[in-house]
């Protein structure tokens, strides 16, 4: 923990040096804490309450004398070698390459790498240049030691850069991990990233592109990997919340779902004709009542990569033929199609929210399928009577896309040709049903969604953006919790970076946010997307869809993962005049918060977590000051949110505790008084970060009433957890 203090999102930060002062007294900290935390929720009285003050303070001030003694114990410490090797590219060409090497993902033949004269400070420097455009690197590989922290900087000079990210730095093996870039034309500018390494060597990138082309030349010079310290503990976290403020209502789609033709997301976990938990229509009763649960208000389907080679006629009517699903290399059988999601939307309670295939579908197709769902008179409307469904099915909501944005997406396509096919989507499926909200598959960065935005934009309601924050899509790794719950603050940043597009578009208030696919975890796809049909026999893929069974590892979904999903909503909620929906990638098996196997179902950590909020919360965001300690850099200890009800007098909030081992004393101040007393609360914690919910256990982190006492506005937090306090005034 970080004895820095975070004030919201931008507020000062400070840091004090490692010392073994702070790990020797949280040692004897430790104990009293935790009978503080149990005295905080468990007893009443006013013994219990005292206690827990005394402790409290003693906590406080044990803690604010070690940290006192390690800015006297470390007057400074020597500088760290650089990891990085030719970090400056003075060696001759002929050496420096053979640490770095020239790479593409896309436009090789419109590159050109160079190492060039003058660098920054001496004679010479990398290069990137394309004037076609260019997703390029020059890249070297360092020996590191995994989960250690790493500070990953250097220096980039730009002319004309456009397109994609622009140039930057990053990890090629953990693509989360990057700089700022840099782009236009500027002089040298220093860009830097401190990370945790989760594994024993790292690609490092002179990146030019990124997840896209970028034209113009960049340099890149004195590149440096350094060991950073882990940042010493700190103790008490203060939650003010502004009573008097207005509040503001939030969308209850942040709360949505995601449904693909993935796995077992459909064919063995929401339906199974012939189990004996199904009902006769083939629809698993067990996940049914466990996913009402979760109060979801939307799910997104059929995809994913799924729908970009995915055509809808094939999923409808009596006589269905199976068909080749070419992005996941497996065989779709069909049987679940429009009319059968419908049906489980109105079971669970859902909307259905439609993706279209816009990858290699066809407009026609697109128009042709809402006239399925919605029309009243024509050969689509008609059919769907022929198929049993005299009324429309009434489907409000539809995406045009999923990820086209990408080379991995079957029918990608560059900006230039997705923002006018948008238009004409948007506009063959209004004429329709003039009375849809359309979303649109967007990159959230300027150089994506402004084209768009100006092209399509007058026919849409929401921008369609993604994020898993671990990539393990070819790799399947297990990263610790503090790895994981070192996340936590990125998706605040990357909602906050996109309202920013919006209000430059010209947009924002019109234009919502779809983060209709989101999830701490990237699935476990080695080899795939693909985009041509597969041989099913191949020995090669069927290993390759067999390694997809990684996702199903129970121990992976631990506490890290509940508090993660937390933190999401809170960021959600904080940005909910501009957030409107948001999808947990998926709902169902593969990462997603329910397990289901052929005897049942188990509720992953992160089930609770969402079924919490969407339970518990009231339907308006109030504002707040959250001033915590960091638990690494750029990570509060704390994360809050504080909701109400219309009239001002029902409170739900909600108080993570990122620590993996400590409780954290937190005051809270409701108005102008810190709040005192005893209050119903809802606690998800469990015996360990690490602990997990699986068939032989299914119970062991599960949600508990509790009731939490607040003395002089502090109450102690247990370690890794979600309260959910309320309060009547």
């Amino acid at each position: 923990m970080h004895a820095g203090s975070h004030r919201d999102r931008l507020g000062p930060r400070s840091a004090v040096p490692t010392s073994p002062w702070i790990t020797r007294g949280l040692r004897y900290i430790e104990q009293p804490a935790v009978a503080a935390n149990r005295l905080g929720v468990s007893l009443r009285g006013v013994n219990a309450q005292r206690t827990l003050s005394v402790l409290v303070r003693i906590t406080s001030l044990f803690v604010t004398i070690c940290v006192a003694a390690t800015a006297q114990d470390e007057p400074g410490a020597a500088p760290r070698p650089n990891l990085v090797p030719a970090s400056s590219f003075e060696a001759p060409a002929a050496e420096v390459t053979q640490t770095w090497r020239a790479r593409s993902w896309n436009g090789h033949d419109a590159a050109s790498w160079t190492i060039c004269s003058p660098g920054r400070t001496s004679e010479r420097c990398a290069r990137i240049t394309s004037k076609d455009g260019a997703d390029a690197a020059w890249t070297t590989t360092v020996k590191v030691q995994p989960n250690a922290r790493y500070q990953l900087s250097g220096w980039i000079k730009t002319r004309g850069v456009r397109g994609a990210l622009g140039a930057l730095l990053n990890i090629q093996n953990m693509p989360e991990v990057k700089t700022n870039a840099v782009n236009g034309d500027t002089d040298w500018t220093r860009v830097s990233t401190v990370f945790y390494a989760t594994t024993s060597q790292l690609e490092i990138n002179c990146l030019f592109g990124g997840w896209g082309r970028s034209t113009g030349e960049a340099y890149y010079d004195d590149v440096s990997l350094t060991r950073a310290d882990d940042p010493p503990a700190s103790n008490h976290a203060s939650i003010a919340i502004d009573a008097d403020a207005p509040t503001k209502p939030y969308s209850r789609m942040i709360f949505g779902g995601f449904l693909e033709h993935f796995g077992r997301q459909v064919y063995g976990g929401v339906f199974e004709p012939g189990s004996p938990l199904a009902d006769d229509d083939g629809f698993r009763l067990d996940v049914i009542a466990a996913l009402k649960e979760l109060r979801c208000p939307i799910v997104r389907w059929p995809g994913g990569c799924y729908v970009s080679g995915y055509r809808w006629e094939s999923g409808v009517g009596r006589a269905r033929a199976p068909t080749d699903d070419m992005a996941w290399g497996v065989i779709e059988p069909n049987s679940f199609g429009t009319d059968e999601f419908v049906a489980l939307c109105r079971r669970v309670g859902w909307q259905p929210y439609v993706c279209n295939n816009a990858g290699n579908g066809t407009i026609q197709e697109m128009r042709n399928w809402v006239e399925y769902c919605n029309g009243t008179s024509g050969q689509y409307a008609a059919l769907r009577a022929a198929n049993g469904h005299d009324e429309p099915l009434g489907v409000r909501i539809w995406s045009i896309g999923n990820e086209n944005w990408g080379s991995h997406e079957i029918g990608y396509k560059p900006i230039e040709t997705w923002a006018p096919f948008v238009l004409e989507a948007a506009k063959a499926m209004k004429a329709v049903d003039p009375t849809i909200q359309l979303s649109a598959a967007a990159l959230p960065s300027r150089e994506w969604s402004l084209p768009l935005l100006k092209e399509a934009g007058a026919y849409l309601d929401f921008v369609s953006i993604h994020s898993y924050w671990l990539p393990l899509w070819q790799v399947q790794e297990t990263p610790d919790y503090l790895t994981c719950i070192g996340y936590s603050e990125q998706p605040e940043q990357q909602i906050a970076d996109f309202v920013d597009v919006l209000e430059e578009s010209g947009y924002r208030g019109k234009i919502k946010i779809a983060f209709d696919e989101w999830c701490l975890r990237g699935w476990h796809h080695p080899g795939f997307p693909r985009k041509s049909v597969q041989d099913y026999e191949d020995p090669e893929v069927r290993a390759l869809i067999q390694a997809r069974d990684k996702n199903d590892i129970a121990s992976q979904y631990t506490m890290a993962d509940a508090l993660f999903s937390a933190s999401f909503l809170n960021a959600c909620l904080r940005h909910s005049d501009d957030v409107a929906m948001a999808n947990i990638a998926p709902i169902v098996n593969t990462r997603g918060p329910l397990f289901v196997h052929p005897d049942g179902v188990v509720r992953r950590t992160h089930f609770h977590a969402l079924a919490m909020y969407a339970n518990y919360l009231q339907p308006r965001v109030a504002q707040l000051t959250r001033t915590a300690p960091e638990l690494r850099a750029g990570v509060p200890v704390i994360d809050a949110v504080a909701t109400v009800d219309a009239t001002g007098h029902r409170w739900a909030v909600a108080l993570v505790n990122r620590h993996p081992a400590a409780p954290v004393p937190c005051t809270l101040r409701l108005g102008d008084a810190p709040l005192a007393g005893t209050y119903d609360a809802q606690l998800l914690t469990a015996d360990s970060p690490d602990a997990y919910n699986d068939i032989e256990a299914p119970d062991r982190v599960t949600p508990k009433s509790a009731r939490v006492a607040f003395e002089d506005g502090t109450t102690m937090l247990p370690p890794h957890s979600l309260t959910i306090v309320e309060i009547s005034r």
